[in-house]
């Protein structure tokens, strides 16, 4: 019974500090925290920030999207109150590359002139993409009319020239295989410059 107790403590204080972003009252918060005039729109959201050079993967920054006239807010939560992390504008990006177009299931990755952002809008209830609020933030961050590249041929990783020892172990029913080979280290790079 103290087990349970204390299992439901700690379901109802998670349930309290998880604070939404799309109820009237959220958005209010949200515009009095960030001193904001207007919101466009509002999803969760991950996000991961690449300078130019740097390795590929990340782990990505957990918060809320905020689609204002003046740009992508990326805020975090923090003791009860939104906390600005990074804005991005349409000004800011050159490209971007989105497999299967704007409003297709996946995330995004746009193109600034030093760095990469990888974009992924969560629905509110479950990490899935929230395809609703991502084809409204594509339209909104190419409303420069910046080029975005939908296909999967697209790629911004490239060699650095040079190599690292990667060991792979294969199990192959009682037998095992350890294969060791040299593999180019790839660093990130924009894509923007890419001929049509």
């Amino acid at each position: 019974m103290r087990m349970l107790i204390c299992a439901v403590t700690v379901a109802l204080l998670s349930a309290c500090t998880s604070i939404r972003h799309d109820t009237p009252e959220a958005q209010e918060k949200i515009k009095q925290d960030l001193k904001l005039t207007e919101i466009l729109d509002s999803s969760r959201m991950n996000w991961c920030v690449h300078p130019y050079g740097s390795a590929p993967g990340c782990k990505p920054e957990k918060g809320v999207g905020i689609l204002t006239p003046d740009g992508l807010v990326m805020a975090y939560v923090v003791d009860d109150r939104y906390v600005a992390a990074r804005t991005l504008k349409p000004g800011d990006v050159l490209c971007s590359t989105v497999p299967g177009g704007g409003a297709a299931d996946g995330i995004f990755f746009t193109f600034t002139p030093n760095e990469a952002y990888m974009l992924g809008p969560l629905k509110a209830d479950r990490d899935e993409i929230n395809t609703r609020f991502k084809a409204r933030l594509f339209d909104y961050l190419h409303s420069d009319g910046q080029r975005s590249f939908t296909g999967q041929d697209i790629n911004f990783q490239r060699p650095t020239g040079k190599k690292v020892k990667q060991t792979t172990v294969l199990r192959t029913g009682l037998a095992t295989s350890v294969i060791t080979e040299e593999v180019d280290v790839l660093e990130i790079h924009s894509p923007c410059s890419i001929s049509n």
